[in-house]
């Protein structure tokens, strides 16, 4: 899936293992992850074409989604099946006050998996932060729990899966429970270089694969998203 998704992404991975994996897509505001993790993914099933995905979505409708992909680029794949959690929250208003939406949003995906089978082989979701605004817990380690089991079930499902949140600081400092629940860490950011403030792609962790640890510029055209390569001041250090 790494590799022949994005272009340049062979800089960073020179092995291509992603089967039943459950990776965390990290960053602040503005910085590509919901249009990376769409371009993989569309790429993806562009080139497995048996195949299907879903992208859930919390925080934007499936329009707003769609305008601003095709703004950058990204080509939309009806492979990849959109779920739009807003417009279910305006359908059933007051059902939805009560809803949990984590056991939504495992329904959904084991319903999906009835549906298709094995052809039925990616997921991601948008946002986590959204998620646990919108999960009924009573206490942080209940949360935990809930979150092992439902990462589980995503494995149990055969399923690559995206999950997508926003930060405000460095992911291994967190001591946040999905770094140590997730089997690989995507960091999107934004750095100062001599050429001026550029987007950047680093993988922090990913288990099974051989990959680098540098920082590398990501930019956006006409075709979607392209990894440039690592930014003239970054030595690898």
């Amino acid at each position: 899936m790494f590799l022949n998704s994005i272009r340049g992404i062979e800089k960073i991975f020179k092995t291509n293992v992603y089967e039943n994996m459950t990776i965390l897509v990290l960053g602040q505001a503005g910085t590509l992850k919901s249009s990376f993790v769409y371009n993989m993914l569309s790429n993806y099933l562009q080139n497995n074409e048996s195949k299907i995905g879903m992208y859930a979505t919390l925080e934007q409708t499936r329009e707003s989604l769609f305008k601003n992909l095709k703004g950058l680029g990204v080509p939309i794949n009806e492979s990849l099946h959109v779920a739009d959690y807003n417009r279910t929250r305006a359908m059933y208003k007051d059902e939805s006050e009560r809803a949990d939406f984590l056991d939504l949003t495992e329904r959904l995906v084991l319903a999906t998996k009835d549906e298709y089978g094995d052809n039925f082989t990616c997921f991601a979701l948008d946002s986590l932060n959204a998620l646990y605004t919108l999960t009924d817990t009573e206490s942080i380690r209940e949360q935990r729990k809930r979150m092992y089991y439902f990462f589980k079930s995503l494995r149990d499902c055969k399923l690559t899966s995206f999950i997508i949140k926003e930060t405000h600081s460095s992911p291994l400092e967190s001591g946040e429970d999905e770094v140590f629940l997730t089997d690989g860490i995507i960091e999107l950011g934004v750095r100062k270089t001599l050429e001026g403030k550029k987007r950047y792609l680093e993988v922090l962790k990913m288990r099974h694969n051989d990959h680098s640890m540098r920082q590398y510029v990501i930019e956006t055209d006409k075709s979607g998203l392209a990894i440039i390569g690592p930014s003239v001041d970054d030595r690898g250090e």
